[in-house]
């Protein structure tokens, strides 16, 4: 009889610390403090993990700032542990520099209670884990990643540990938990008779399918305190595991453990994303479009902060512009929001109002830092311009928001026509709003080369931190011009009386023009025809229908889970209307509807679902808008409607042109892209979940082709489709109303505590933009085309009228990333303040050789980690920094 090896099995004591879930945060947070003040009113002297996650120091520090002391005393001996991340956070929603901020939040404030985080890349329950995955354990110095969802499927290797990796050559040691995921330990029976019951049914299913000798064995679960009697529970399992070893032990002296059994035993590879866990655990991949709009929002605030707040405020900084702001704040309150029950959707809809208060603070603040930050770079400061107000001229401050140089279509915000309205004692006497404006011609010079889209009137202030604010009614043109390049992250302020000197007019070939019948560019012919809007690629001859139509289906599912019944309802759109002529912008604009039941489904209270009688019928409405832009190769494509319909999913279908590969595309992902392809694997082969055809997206697609490609942008929504019919669908709605059933064939069983989430019906109104382009067949030159699309599109160059200028400001030379197949990823401050971080990603599979182009002399540059740790000296040669970045790396360097 073979005798079976001893492992040893290591016990850590944890609580998994949903921080808003089926309860909001100022229930959890109460339960949160009463488990802290157990562990340091009756110390055991064993350590006891505060989940992987250092945001539960700060809500303890809300509740018991006098405790903190203890705190740090506990997590100086290792008693308490946290970390590394902030939160633990959702894994393929976030953009890879929000996981970054994550991580060097998480060690920041784990340090500044007095611990040592953990290095473990912890993710216990994310719904799917990252392709960058090794990326950013190794960035952090992190041997191990733990991970549970996601991993487990048929198509991955049937141990425990593997070696994750990533195409730069990052790895990581993997460990997965067993199907009983982080609670497999929990409740430890205390006598030696019921561990020996334990020991007996439990093993095996903790080790199964173990490769090494050392097993974790989570002591926790949700929301759980320290187990009582947690010593008499490891004494009795002790004896009950022999010829088993039974030890105590940190998540950090586990993960030193594991790394040092798995040196010596040969691992299976695992490459990519991790989102299949058929026939191990829930991946809960339907929470990719639960509360779309959330999504959207959140994406907007990450590029918000990351391409238009930090740059700018880092190179004030480098520059000594500007040493005051900081945008930890603001990190911390949109990172607030990433935990994956908030993030994802899947929480009761006060957990969704707070997160809206949270997003809505978030974008105020970095509103603000960026405006400060743009008045220091061009030397504008506002006690001293308001001081000379009888100077002022109004001036249009141009800023491109991208680390190339950019010209052509830009889009404008021009104030004139301003009529005085103060506020305050004595304002009636001084107001003037009743006096018509006398200045009828634009306030602006080179009208003739300016395309007016929409004109309105509005309130707009003069602030300064040492004045009463000048207020006043202005007319706002929302216009388009056409300008020379400009670098970089480089901002030129010009007089409005002098706008005309940098609005050129429109070259021949870059002019568009639409009719009711016709939309044209020198790259794109398009139609409406009996069979709707078609375009015609004048290049390459590929046609596209690029507004698409709009299908409905009902879904019965809840926040985890879709749950699709019958056939989808499709409607097509109207005859297009003119809404912009050209020659800079060319617009049309197209409706269409759609009838449904207000609610479709019975609630979960009832012993099953059943579809409701469809007799109260509600209209869906749409408007879409098709535009193509001066000089650009793109179609944009807005969608903007109503939705007052329950218990669907509402997407967005573009037919994929002849030629085009629909089986297989590169989709934009944390830290670079990656290859996805269409599964053939029978989706109902485990009964417990029926995995789902849809996916991440995140900025782009792209398709690929014999002769050419296609690209895709879209705004911030986060799944889709390749439909086997050779159609891209793009979910705009998924409106559900409950929490989690029990009912569903595609998950029997509760995912979550069941609540009504009435709310996440998103009835109200919905957003959608996409942009299109037509790609060359070369993958690494379509790439950078379709990155330079994403930023023009999302991105653009904007001129902002500030009213209270005096003075002349001096334009600002910027930020500029060269090298063919570079993206920018990041340009910010230091977390310690001391160094300017320049990070960019190499999308090739060759190495790249750039440079950053930066606006003064660096007097030290220094490689680094993602962790922002200061390595070798690199070399460089004035304001330009030379970048040598391997195959699919990412290259972060640190300047001052």
């Amino acid at each position: 009889m073979k005798t079976r090896s001893p492992r040893t099995f290591v016990v850590v004591s944890h609580t998994h610390w949903d921080r808003e879930w089926y309860q909001p945060l100022g229930v959890f947070r109460e339960r949160l403090a009463a488990l802290i003040d157990n562990l340091l009113d009756a110390p055991d002297g064993l350590p006891f993990l505060l989940d992987g996650q250092a945001i539960v120091l700060d809500d303890y520090r809300e509740l018991r700032t006098e405790r903190m002391p203890e705190v740090r005393a506990a997590l100086q001996a290792g008693q308490l542990e946290a970390g590394p991340w902030y939160v633990l956070t959702d894994l393929q929603i976030p953009s890879g520099e929000a996981l970054v901020r994550n991580l060097l939040e998480g060690m920041r404030t784990v340090r500044d209670a007095g611990g040592t985080p953990p290095s473990v890349l912890y993710s216990p329950d994310a719904f799917g884990h990252a392709a960058a995955g090794p990326l950013l354990a190794e960035g952090f110095g992190f041997g191990l990643a733990i991970v549970w969802r996601g991993y487990g499927a048929p198509d991955h290797p049937a141990v425990t540990a593997a070696r994750w990796t990533h195409p730069s050559g990052a790895s990581v040691l993997l460990y997965h938990l067993p199907r009983d995921g982080y609670e497999a330990g929990s409740s430890l029976p205390t006598s030696v008779v019921g561990a020996e019951a334990y020991w007996h049914a439990a093993r095996a299913r903790v080790v199964v399918n173990s490769n090494i000798g050392v097993v974790l064995l989570p002591n926790g679960a949700d929301h759980h305190a320290r187990q009582v009697g947690r010593d008499h529970a490891v004494a009795a399992l002790t004896a009950a595991a022999v010829p088993d070893r039974v030890v105590v032990d940190s998540l950090g002296g586990f993960a030193q453990r594991v790394i040092t059994a798995a040196a010596d035993v040969s691992l299976p590879e695992v490459s990519g994303e991790l989102r299949d866990s058929t026939g191990w655990t829930w991946a809960l991949q339907g929470t990719l479009s639960t509360r779309a709009s959330q999504k959207r929002t959140n994406a907007q605030l990450e590029r918000l902060l990351v391409r238009d707040t930090e740059p700018w405020h880092a190179l004030a900084w480098f520059t000594g512009s500007l040493n005051r702001a900081t945008l930890r704040s603001a990190w911390k309150t949109l990172l607030g929001t990433h935990p994956h029950d908030t993030l994802c959707g899947c929480s009761i809809d006060d957990v969704a109002t707070a997160a809206d208060a949270r997003w809505s603070d978030v974008r105020h603040q970095a509103t603000a830092i960026r405006d400060d930050t743009l008045r220091a770079l061009v030397q504008c400061d506002s006690a001293t311009q308001r001081g000379r107000e009888s100077a002022w001229v109004s001036t249009v401050v141009l800023r491109n928001p991208a680390s190339r140089a950019r010209g052509g279509a830009i889009r404008l915000r021009l104030l004139d026509r301003v009529v005085p309205d103060p506020v305050g004692p004595g304002s009636a006497s001084g107001s003037a709003n009743h006096v018509a404006p006398s200045m009828l011609a634009p306030g602006w010079s080179g009208d003739e080369h300016i395309q007016a889209l929409s004109r309105a009137a509005d309130f707009d202030r003069v602030e300064s931190p040492l004045h009463y604010p000048r207020n006043a009614v202005v007319r706002v043109t929302d216009a388009m011009a056409w300008i020379a390049p400009m670098p970089g992250y480089a901002v030129n302020p010009v007089a409005l009386t002098a706008l005309g000197d940098v609005a050129a007019q429109v070259p021949d070939a870059a002019r568009v023009l639409a009719t009711e019948s016709t939309l044209t560019s020198v790259p794109w012919q398009i139609e409406h025809t009996a069979c709707g809007v078609t375009a015609r690629h004048v290049a390459t001859s590929a046609l596209l229908q690029p507004s698409g139509w709009l299908e409905s289906q009902t879904d019965a599912g809840d926040t985890y889970t879709p749950s699709l019944r019958g056939h989808p309802i499709i409607a097509t759109w109207s005859p297009p209307t003119v809404r912009a002529a050209g020659p800079i912008v060319a617009e049309w604009e197209v409706h269409s509807t759609i009838d449904r039941p207000r609610n479709a489904i019975t609630a979960a209270t009832e012993p099953t679902s059943r579809e409701l009688p469809l007799t109260d019928i509600v209209r869906i409405t749409a408007t879409a808008t098709i535009a193509l832009t001066g000089g650009t190769d793109r179609i944009d494509v807005t969608i903007r409607g109503e939705n007052p319909a329950g218990d669907h999913r509402l997407r967005w279908i573009m037919p994929l042109p002849a030629g085009i590969d629909a089986t297989q595309l590169t989709a934009e992902a944390a830290f670079g892209s990656l290859r996805r392809v269409h599964s053939t694997r029978d989706p109902r082969e485990w009964p417990a979940e029926q995995r789902l055809p849809t996916a991440p997206l995140h900025r782009w697609l792209a398709l690929s082709g014999a002769t050419y490609g296609l690209g895709i942008v879209s705004d911030g929504l986060a799944e889709y489709e390749l439909l086997p019919d050779g159609h891209l669908a793009i979910t705009l709605v998924r409106a559900i109303g409950e929490l989690s059933r029990r009912d569903l064939p595609e998950r029997p069983g509760h995912a979550g505590w069941p609540a009504a989430t009435p709310n996440a019906q998103s009835r109200g109104a919905f957003e959608a933009r996409f942009s299109i382009v037509i790609l060359p067949a070369d993958h690494d030159v379509a790439l950078a085309q379709i990155e330079a699309t994403a930023d023009d599109f999302l991105l653009p160059i904007i001129g902002d009228t500030w009213r209270g200028v005096a003075t002349a400001l001096p334009p600002f030379v910027g930020l500029t990333l060269e090298g063919a197949g570079l993206s920018f990823s990041a340009a910010k401050r230091s977390d310690d303040g001391q160094w300017l971080v320049l990070r960019c990603i190499n999308q090739r599979a060759t190495t790249v050789r750039g440079a950053w182009h930066l606006p003064r002399a660096a007097t030290e540059v220094r490689t680094s980690r993602l962790d922002e740790s200061p390595g070798p000296p690199a070399l460089f040669a004035s304001t330009r920094v030379p970048v040598t970045a391997p195959p699919f790396s990412v290259v972060t360097l640190l300047v001052r």
